[in-house]
């Protein structure tokens, strides 16, 4: 694909380094992408991290259509965020309606490929004039703490019934979203490879500073830490029974301010900018996938865990289903006491010869790689992909 216009309605806010991200800024580099930043799943709450997400997004859409990139848009949309009440859907339905046309017009957008992230964009797509539509679904959104999962369930059903490809980032979302469109494909993550290598054979790079004075052996996680994805419980657990090991969490927290202020070796190390991640893995000698099981986790397939393979890292994780399609370098595990027992084994594991062999098995499996496998299948007949 050149020279189109691609329009991406993302589940998350421009600047996450998320699966959208990563395919928006591939997207740009032969065609024109604009990238709409999420509208939310739930109402607000008067959390500091809510409000100051509201004022994050409130500056963006004053910025109107932010240029980011050479060929790459960016539009933070306006809506009332109180979405329960009939009137508000109809009143936020119209400001998204008019936000958009402004926007096309804008950059000239016609006739363009729309990629959809999430269900509740349903209403605003469903009869957008568009080239192809393709409902892209990297996770089981109805598995959130969101008030009517069931509602996220239908609009899911409709919105694959009216796409012209789905894609699936997990083998357990693929088989199920089939049975609404059987134009469903899977593929999965992709890895910045040449970043996370680095970590491996960049024999310049310097480990992280705020990382450098931990005790080791250091175990260490990056993502969102929020009780939907991570096991607070599992992660004491390590902490007690292993007093001399650091467990470092790096991170956007949504937990309770004080949940591991009892344990000194559960390191809350905040928020880092992407590119510095493989500093950080100079120190980390094993990664962890420590999620609780639920319908949410069981349907994801872990970006993070394409990321850790190339920095050349073990990994340890919860038996989450699509984990085990990369058993030959992934330790899984049953229970705390496995869970346990798998990172005494995987801190063994952890020299420079497997490393490079861990590294170079993602050597591959790039976004750019992906990208043109998405390109393939939306100008020809859909088919499994990995």
């Amino acid at each position: 694909m050149e020279n189109e216009n691609i329009i991406l309605f993302s589940s998350d806010d421009w600047g996450w380094k998320t699966s959208k991200y990563q395919l928006a800024i591939r997207f740009s580099r032969k065609n024109r992408v604009l990238f709409v930043s999420s509208i939310g799943f739930r109402a607000p709450t008067v959390s500091r991290q809510d409000m100051g997400r509201i004022l994050r997004k409130l500056k963006s859409f004053l910025k109107g259509i932010e240029k980011v990139d050479e060929n790459l848009y960016v539009l933070t949309p306006l809506v009332i965020p109180f979405q329960k009440n009939r009137f508000i859907k109809r009143v936020n339905l119209f400001l998204l309606r008019t936000q958009l046309r402004w926007a096309r017009v804008r950059l000239k957008m016609q006739n363009p490929f729309v990629f959809v992230f999430s269900q509740n964009w349903y209403e605003l797509i469903k009869k957008m004039p568009r080239k192809k539509l393709i409902n892209y679904c990297v996770d089981e959104h109805s598995g959130f703490n969101i008030a009517n999962p069931e509602s996220f369930r239908k609009l899911n059903q409709l919105m694959c019934q009216v796409s012209d490809i789905v894609f699936c980032s997990s083998n357990l979302l693929t088989e199920a979203y089939r049975k609404f469109n059987p134009n469903t494909c899977h593929i999965s993550h992709g890895v910045d490879y040449a970043l996370f290598s680095r970590a491996v054979f960049d024999t310049s790079l310097e480990t992280a500073p705020e990382a450098a004075g931990l005790n080791a052996p250091v175990l260490g996680f990056w993502g969102h830490i929020s009780y939907e994805w991570v096991d607070a419980g599992l992660l004491k657990y390590l902490a007690e029974k292993q007093p001399s090991w650091t467990i470092l969490l790096i991170g956007r927290n949504s937990m309770l301010p004080d949940e591991f202020s009892n344990y000194g070796n559960i390191v809350l190390a905040g928020e880092k900018d992407f590119e510095a991640l493989p500093s950080f893995c100079k120190k980390i000698d094993v990664a962890l996938i420590p999620f609780v099981r639920s319908t949410l986790t069981d349907n994801c397939n872990p970006l993070k865990l394409y990321e850790y393979l190339a920095a050349g890292l073990p990994v340890v994780s919860t038996d989450i289903p699509e984990v085990r399609f990369h058993g030959k370098h992934v330790l899984i595990a049953e229970g705390r006491e496995e869970f346990l027992k798998r990172c005494e084994e995987a801190l063994d594991l952890n020299c420079e010869e497997r490393k490079r062999e861990v590294s170079l098995s993602m050597k591959e499996n790039t976004w750019d790689h992906k990208v043109e496998l998405i390109y393939r299948i939306i100008e020809g007949d859909c088919a499994d992909q990995n």
